[in-house]
């Protein structure tokens, strides 16, 4: 008879704790911050001939994601570096259309990011991300001349991708590109004979680091 008391104590403190942990929720890691940097590439006719750091130049971002559905996330980032190109002392441009242009940029977007494998469960993963924003361009210069001020903002579309590793659950490591299509032209050339490709490329490294601890019952 005691045994069987027993056996029901043991049993019935199972159960209680059982539902005590299923009626806990499950917070999973939904939100990140985290830090890009890397180099801007200019593709335009002022880079024709020259080398790549004369027309290549840094930039920094911030970003937040938020998981809004299994492996997909909503990416909004605060971007900012220096677009340049230089081949005006380029031998072989020298009876082509050839000149220089330099601006500040700042860019805001928005972009849906999909990773193809959880990284709760892997190392790492490839990830594609796609959106769209709005930039604005000062301190500007062009040895074609100025811009007006209306023709310094615009709208802008990166589409990328890159692979992400997990350091440890609360910080992942980024590598990424995007190739970025800008709404107006950058360099200065304009005419109907023209063609501007309207593209930058970015490359860099990144860190994320996830605002909720891994796995967490409350």
């Amino acid at each position: 008879m005691k045994f069987n008391k027993k056996a029901l104590y043991i049993l019935f403190a199972i159960i209680t704790i059982s539902a005590h942990t299923n009626a806990q929720d499950y917070r999973p890691q939904k939100n990140s911050l985290g830090f890009n940097f890397g180099a801007l590439t200019y593709s335009g006719r002022f880079a024709v001939g020259s080398s790549l750091a004369d027309h290549s130049s840094l930039y920094a971002s911030l970003v937040y994601r938020r998981r809004v559905w299994d492996k997909l996330y909503v990416r909004a980032e605060a971007f900012g570096g220096r677009m340049r190109a230089d081949n005006t002392n380029i031998e072989s441009q020298a009876n082509k259309p050839n000149g220089r242009f330099q601006t500040e940029m700042a860019e805001a977007t928005v972009k849906a990011e999909y990773d193809f494998l959880d990284l709760h469960a892997h190392k790492f993963t490839p990830f594609l991300n796609v959106g769209a924003g709005a930039y604005g361009m000062f301190n500007y210069s062009s040895s074609v001349g100025l811009k007006d001020r209306s023709d310094k903002i615009g709208f802008v579309m990166p589409v990328g991708g890159g692979v992400k590793y997990k350091l440890n659950n609360r910080i992942k490591l980024l590598a990424e590109g995007n190739l970025r299509f800008f709404s107006k032209n950058l360099d200065g050339r304009t005419g109907g004979d023209i063609s501007n490709p309207n593209r930058y490329y970015s490359f860099g490294f990144g860190m994320i680091y996830e605002l909720e601890p891994f796995n967490v019952l409350w």
